[in-house]
């Protein structure tokens, strides 16, 4: 046969939704596939909803998402989302059963958030490095000894097992992958029709710190880590932190340190560091500029606060 008579050949995305699924989970990772398509993906993408049955589904937004056959054949990525809906989907054999056998057809399969779950349950992740969102990395490592969870990353690849943390890493992962099948070029094309303004590593860390930071329970010092965040080259000293937080000096290094679980000076430190370290991979500027912009008095000190950053 000539070639003007061959079908190009086609990426099929399955990507399986179910009742409790939580809809960004999908959507994200569907869309950004659906504009590579747009931005010239050669071979496109044939992105599928599917289900077991074929039914709608109704999302944990309260919409329903209408599935279609799981197809035959071979499947290119296979892509599971999360939401609540897992947790009684991992009980069932014959759900279980159908993930497995689109699984042993797939190239690669792929968990958002807490669909990594369902790959544990049908034995997808034994003996694998894996992450999920990270409020459930500990309920995924206790009911699945065999699967070692690590709670840093936005995305763990492991052979063609690739897991997420949760919601918009999704986006992240799948941006990883069109740059895998198509090139840098074309994933920052897809990343800026999304409007992502930097495509994030798959190693870096699952909260940037300012959010860490908060998560650990410091609401009475919330403000003043979004001021630090947003002004990162101020100078920072304790007698302008503790005025910010009304307070003086001694009482707020002891009750920030308590609350905060980290010195003034090192929560300064952290968010300099990781606002460093996305300018530098984004290009936004020569490493000198980077560190003035950051608030670091040199590129030896930058480096050696990043170097500590990526430690922890």
């Amino acid at each position: 046969m000539t070639d003007t008579g061959q079908i190009p050949p086609i990426h099929l995305v399955a990507i399986v939704a179910f009742n409790g699924v939580q809809p960004i989970d999908l959507s994200g990772p569907a869309q950004a596939f659906v504009t590579a398509n747009e931005e010239g993906a050669d071979p496109p993408y044939s992105v599928q909803v599917v289900g077991r049955p074929a039914i709608t589904v109704l999302t944990t937004s309260g919409f329903g998402i209408a599935t279609g056959e799981c197809p035959a054949g071979r499947i290119g990525t296979l892509v599971i989302p999360g939401g609540p809906g897992v947790h009684a989907l991992r009980e069932d054999g014959g759900w279980l059963a159908f993930l497995i056998e689109a699984a042993e057809r797939a190239d690669r399969i792929c968990s958002v958030c807490t669909g990594a779950f369902l790959l544990a349950a049908a034995g997808l992740l034994d003996n694998r490095r894996a992450v999920t969102h990270w409020r459930s990395c500990g309920r995924l490592a206790a009911d699945y000894p065999s699967v070692s969870v690590d709670d840093r990353p936005l995305f763990i690849e492991d052979g063609p097992v690739w897991t997420t943390a949760g919601v918009t890493a999704g986006i992240d992962l799948t941006l990883a992958l069109i740059e895998r099948d198509h090139g840098a070029a074309l994933a920052a094309r897809v990343a800026r029709r999304l409007v992502v303004p930097l495509r994030r590593a798959g190693g870096q860390k699952q909260l940037s710190d300012v959010l860490a930071l908060q998560v650990r329970g410091a609401a009475p010092f919330e403000p003043l880590l979004e001021a630090i965040a947003a002004e990162p080259a101020r100078s920072w000293s304790v007698e302008e932190m503790a005025t910010m937080a009304g307070q003086s000096p001694r009482s707020f290094h002891r009750h920030f340190t308590r609350r905060v679980g980290t010195t003034p000076a090192r929560a300064v430190e952290r968010l300099r560091a990781e606002m460093a370290y996305a300018l530098l991979r984004s290009a936004a500027g020569r490493v000198g500029e980077v560190a003035l912009r950051c608030g670091f008095g040199s590129e030896a000190s930058m480096r050696r606060a990043l170097n500590r950053w990526h430690a922890e």
